[in-house]
């Protein structure tokens, strides 16, 4: 039976019936909200966007963010690169299909695709992706879902609980979550929630677990249980590890931490996980990025050097791979809790999150709970496990385990501890150590996900968006529990006087999408000691020639200069919060690279914004990648500074070319320059010695030993002359 009897939800093994199930109910007016990253249910639009391209009559608007396709490789290099990673991780992986239409601009008429963030870089210079890009933040697009008309949510699902009936949005509560909720406050509303489901999705329990019973059809059966969406690290270099250890030494201990996904995120996990397992060398790197006169850029802001002993609380849009190398390192350890008040006597060390008399005495004391207990009181302390949970309430009387009235009065020692029973000397119960919107990684963090033990497990919060990214619910809860918060973002550029531009390039090309940097910039100038951090290469490199990012002006802005913060490049930390313009702009100049100083610097005299006598201080007048590159030549220290700190799906062979392949990637297309480069990989591709047996296994993973023309013997040699330039065989590939 394809459709199984009884009461909702309606469940399919096929997914094009579950496509005549929509139809019937909705009509053929559709528009399909779809989770962003890995959450997609594919199958189901896949399907639907064929019915649709079959028939002209029916209308289909798909709504979605980061679609993710099959790593496609771009010329030979890239396809030689690419077609093994597609053999041996995305062999079972469906693409949608809407991808290969829209990449040529040939999506039917009756069918539009919308996503409010692009994968980036993927679809620059794309009229079909740009004409169908929707600016919005992230926490408001639940909103602008519900007045485009979205009727029909398909989400890849988990299965779980004894009796199967239980389902958990795992991946993607993010917006699935607050588009349910604001949904149920319209009345009559017509929204069809489609669950797809596939038994290798980690199951999350807490806010992301809906009962089967909110579900209008399941897709289930072994065509949906596959694996998922596996995103490969990419190789972290020195100017990453640069700005990772400048960032870490702006994190507090006790406070919270925002971290996004890519090279800049893994090395920033890294980086804070140096600080608690091999301080010493942390230390090290620290001080020799920052020199002591450097520190009058960031003079509130000191270097923070000591190993965590309160530890970090995550709290993060986006769920990366970091975060379980940070908490198997001791170092995201700080629990929150859904109170306040609670929340609030943790912090200030009044009491611990042992279960006690004072305890008791100390949500008494402020006033959180009454005495005697009422029956409100009693629900919340055994939520938290500290009232024994075998304490009932009957009316208005309150009976103790054996089924008698037992006083509730909190002022006898005795009543205390009756009160406590077994929660007593226990840990606190539904402490959180890290909330997160959605996740997306490699293989190897969702096979630690679904192995996680379950007390582990439960201390993960995956939860809506507006929970993450926003303070206008919960205020009081979020400002306790985001106590000295660290929201670090990345950025393409940012203008001198501390715009910021993350998403869009000139010719309004939009490279990716707002997404909720604009969110996290906002709550660090609304919460009390919490700060922005927007980190960025000083330089960019491309068709061979270097640009500076930090750059004079720019049309557009993801962030206006009225909410800078902290800006940080591999040179070093400005902290831009409250300063004048010209003040801004000197902090800016110091942590550029020396190659464009003295022109950004005539344009800021030329403006009037900087006045005409003033000079570079001589020291940050050294701001160059052969500085960096000597901080990070100590061969002790760089047996600390993998290429893929947090490991990698790649091989050994496949690691070593990612490296080589991204420089070539940026290198100059012009062959004169290309020449040197060309010269010693033919030199190497002559030796066979032991010296570059290396270099000939990664030759022989591209299948460049069967190579039989000139252009491709061409490229051989400059993959060969890439890999002995640009990989260092001094630094290990991965964390041991």
């Amino acid at each position: 039976m394809d459709e199984s009897q009884g009461e909702s939800p309606r469940r399919f093994d096929c997914a094009e019936k579950c496509v005549d199930a929509v139809l019937e109910k909705i009509g053929k007016r559709i528009v399909l909200g779809l989770p962003l990253g890995i959450g997609k249910a594919n199958h189901f639009a896949n399907a639907l966007y064929a019915r649709a391209a079959a028939d002209p009559s029916i209308s289909l608007t798909i709504f979605t963010a980061l679609t993710l396709e099959r790593p496609v490789g771009s010329g030979e290099l890239g396809r030689r690169f690419v077609q093994p990673l597609l053999d041996r991780l995305y062999n079972h992986y469906q693409d949608l299909g809407y991808t290969p239409a829209r990449r040529k601009g040939l999506l039917p008429g009756n069918i539009e695709v919308c996503e409010f963030f692009m994968q980036p870089g993927t679809y620059v210079g794309n009229a079909s992706a740009q004409q169908g890009y929707v600016s919005a933040n992230y926490t408001h697009v639940p909103r602008d879902l519900l007045d485009r008309g979205v009727n029909v949510i398909a989400q890849m699902v988990s299965p779980g609980g004894a009796d199967g009936e239980c389902f958990s949005l795992s991946c993607n509560p993010d917006l699935t979550l607050p588009l349910l909720r604001l949904a149920g406050e319209r009345a009559d509303y017509p929204l069809l929630l489609v669950g797809e489901v596939n038994p290798q999705l980690p199951y999350m329990v807490g806010d992301s677990e809906l009962a089967a019973s909110e579900f209008d059809f399941l897709l289930e059966g072994d065509t949906f249980d596959a694996p998922l969406f596996a995103a490969p690290s990419l190789p972290v270099s020195n100017t990453d590890y640069a700005q990772a250890f400048h960032i870490a030494s702006l994190v507090p201990d006790g406070g919270t931490l925002q971290v996004g996904i890519g090279a800049l995120g893994d090395a920033i996990c890294h980086a804070l996980r140096l600080r608690q397992t091999d301080n010493r060398v942390y230390r090290d790197l620290v001080r020799d990025l920052t020199s002591d006169d450097s520190l009058q850029l960031r003079e509130k802001l000191p270097p923070m050097l000591e190993p965590f002993k309160k530890g970090l609380y995550g709290a993060s849009e986006m769920v990366p791979p970091g975060f379980l190398h940070l908490r198997r390192a001791g170092v995201l350890t700080r629990e929150v809790y859904p109170d306040a008040v609670l929340q609030r006597l943790l912090d200030c060390d009044e009491i611990t999150s042992t279960v006690n008399e004072e305890m008791l005495l100390a949500l008494k004391n402020s006033g959180r709970i009454r005495c005697p207990l009422t029956p409100a009181d009693t629900e919340f302390l055994q939520a938290l496990g500290i009232v024994d949970p075998s304490y009932s309430w009957r009316g208005h009387k309150l009976l103790n385990p054996q089924g008698e009235e037992e006083e509730c009065d909190l002022h006898s020692e005795h009543g205390r501890r009756r009160l406590l029973g077994r929660c007593l000397n226990e840990q606190l119960q539904g402490g959180i150590w890290l909330h997160g919107g959605f996740y997306l990684g490699p293989e190897s963090m969702y096979q630690e996900l679904r192995e996680l033990p379950d007390p582990e497990r439960a201390g993960i919060g995956m939860t809506s968006i507006d929970f993450i990214n926003d303070l206008q619910s919960d205020r009081e809860l979020k400002a306790a529990q985001r106590r000295d918060a660290r929201f670090i973002n990345s950025a393409m550029m940012v203008t001198l006087n501390g715009a910021v531009v993350s998403d869009t390039v000139a010719g309004n090309q939009v490279v990716s999408g707002v997404g909720g940097q604009y969110n996290f910039v906002a709550q660090a100038h609304e919460l009390a000691g919490a700060r922005s951090i927007i980190a960025l290469p000083s330089t960019r490199h491309s068709n061979g020639e270097r640009s500076s990012n930090i750059v004079w002006e720019y049309p557009q802005c993801t962030i206006p200069r009225h909410l800078r913060d902290i800006v940080v490049t591999e040179y070093g930390v400005a902290d831009l919060r409250g300063k004048s313009d010209r003040d801004v702009m000197v902090s800016m100049l110091c942590i550029c690279d020396s190659a464009f100083q003295d022109e950004l610097l005539d344009k800021a005299k030329g403006a009037g914004k900087v006045e005409k006598d003033y000079a570079i201080p001589l020291q940050f007048t050294a701001n160059t990648p052969e500085r960096i590159a000597a901080v990070f030549g100590d061969a002790a220290a760089m047996q600390l500074l993998p290429y893929f700190p947090l490991g990698t799906d790649f091989t050994d062979e496949e690691a070593l070319l990612a490296i080589a392949l991204k420089q070539l990637k940026v290198g100059s297309k012009k062959w004169w320059k290309m020449l040197p480069l060309v010269l010693a990989g033919r030199r190497i591709w002559k030796d066979h010695s032991e010296q570059f047996a290396w270099v000939h296994r990664c030759l022989a993973r591209m299948e460049f030993e069967r190579t039989d023309t000139y252009e491709h013997r061409l490229e051989a040699y400059a993959v060969a002359g890439a890999l002995d330039k640009f990989v260092d065989r001094k630094r290990p590939l991965r964390w041991d």
